[in-house]
């Protein structure tokens, strides 16, 4: 018995030891790989641009995205505005994914409870109209106006030449009866012709940069902000983009802007155009990074036709989570005949897969009942779907309230899809709106479902 024993232990062993020797001992290369630190990417602000009634504009934060976490950004590093509405901070709004103008933070404000901010709206230019703006700024060149030094192709014998050269004087006859000689025609004789170098050998190649394609010239034209945080005493401090210094506009307290309020939402969908400056009541996100980061539209584009019957589809579909709300809350009944008018359908391409979320937000009045506050009685219905593979719209998500319960549902608005994260996918952004102020959520989409990755933020 002792000896299988003995025997068991040489052997595993022997097998430890082969096993050993074939491992690949420890290279600096390894080492330096394993005691590598990860880069650590600096923070993106998730805001609102808001185009109020009065034809002002104004930023609202949402979200801080730092090492992997979501922060409230109308909290954060509040100081006493919170970190995301530091003067000069830089935001690029966007529609659909598509980049729609520049707001940079003027004056940060507080205003019922709530952090917002006043600054300056810069529609983003396309590049084909800025081309030609920058061509229409420069001097035409006058007629008979002779540039002496732009170079100049000489023949042989040219009377142009310099003294000695021309073909009716001896100098001539006598450089061309020495040309003749070597075997070369007078041309080479020449000091002024153009010729073509070859650089020295061991030579550095030229350091002339390659001509831009059009995306680096219209990535170019974003500005570029390496201005330091506020708080220079702590060298960790995030930063986000920022501006070069200006002097300070006067702005109107925001305390007189009229607050954007809920509209009646569209029933089309328009192309997003990049260079719109903003629409009165409407809303879009803001992104706000330092680093480098591309942009990509992220709309699914459906031509009337098939706008047409997805809307009939997605209605219907909204109209039977009301009646499931109805059943289960007991609120007051829909008629047989009603339909859903007032709406927003949006349609989007989040990941790349040319297969599309649609999203549908809508109210739906209900003649005769009344709220608690004695206004008109509302469902408000959001309902996210995706497509199976015959083209028929699947509930992923919906949401469901009414005029009385906005204390526990609240009302979901869709603002726009936006980069939340820097992945490359779009993210569903809501506003919400209960009895007790406003709010803001993240969806992340699957195929089959909906993740909430954040809610925080509050809005005036």
């Amino acid at each position: 018995m002792i000896t299988v024993v003995l025997l068991g232990t040489f052997s595993f062993a022997q097998i430890r030891d082969r096993t050993h020797a074939h491992e690949a001992p420890p290279t600096d290369d390894n080492q330096s790989k394993i005691n590598a630190k990860k880069t650590k990417r600096g923070p993106r602000a998730i805001a609102v641009v808001e185009f109020l009634p009065g034809g002002g504009t104004r930023l609202v934060p949402v979200a801080l995205w730092i090492d992997g976490h979501y922060y409230d950004a109308s909290l954060y590093g509040a100081n006493p505005e919170p970190m995301a509405l530091e003067p000069e901070t830089v935001y690029e709004a966007t529609n659909y994914g598509e980049p729609l103008g520049f707001f940079t933070v003027t004056t940060p404000q507080e205003l019922k409870g709530s952090w917002i901010a006043a600054g300056k709206w810069k529609p983003r230019q396309a590049l084909d109209e800025k081309l030609a703006e920058q061509a229409a700024k420069q001097p035409k060149p006058k007629p008979g106006n002779v540039d002496d030094d732009r170079p100049v192709l000489r023949r042989p014998g040219s009377s142009s030449s310099s003294s000695g050269e021309g073909s009716g004087g001896s100098g001539g006859g006598n450089a061309q009866t020495t040309a003749s000689s070597r075997g070369s025609s007078p041309a080479e004789d020449d000091p002024n012709r153009p010729t073509l170098k070859k650089p020295a050998e061991g030579a550095p190649p030229s350091s002339a940069p390659p001509s831009a394609s059009p995306t680096q010239t219209a990535q170019a034209e974003k500005p570029s902000w390496s201005a330091p945080a506020s708080d220079e005493s702590d060298p960790n401090r995030p930063v986000l983009r920022r501006g070069k210094p200006e002097a300070r506009a006067w702005v109107p307290e925001l305390a007189d802007i009229p607050a954007t309020k809920p509209g009646s939402v569209q029933a089309t969908q328009a192309k997003p155009d990049a260079n719109a400056a903003g629409v009165a009541g409407k809303s879009y996100p803001a992104v706000s990074d330092a680093g480098a980061y591309e942009t990509r539209s992220l709309l699914y584009a459906m031509n009337a036709e098939e706008r047409a019957a997805k809307s009939d589809e997605m209605r219907a579909l909204a109209i039977d989570e009301i009646r499931k709300f109805i059943t289960a809350r007991h609120t007051p009944a829909l008629p047989k005949t009603a339909a859903i008018s007032n709406y927003d359908l949006r349609a989007y391409d989040l990941e790349y897969s040319n297969s599309p979320t649609l999203v549908l937000t809508a109210t739906l009045p209900v003649a005769g009942a009344k709220a608690f506050r004695g206004a008109e009685f509302d469902y408000f219905v959001t309902f996210v779907a995706r497509q199976d593979i015959e083209g028929t719209p699947i509930k992923i998500f919906s949401s469901v309230t009414d005029s009385n319960h906005l204390d526990a549902f609240p009302r979901m608005e869709i603002i726009d899809a936006v980069d939340a994260d820097a992945n490359g996918r779009g993210d569903l952004l809501f506003r919400l709106y209960s009895d007790t102020g406003i709010s803001y959520s993240l969806y992340r989409v699957f195929p089959y479902d909906t993740q909430k990755v954040f809610e925080g933020g509050s809005g005036a």
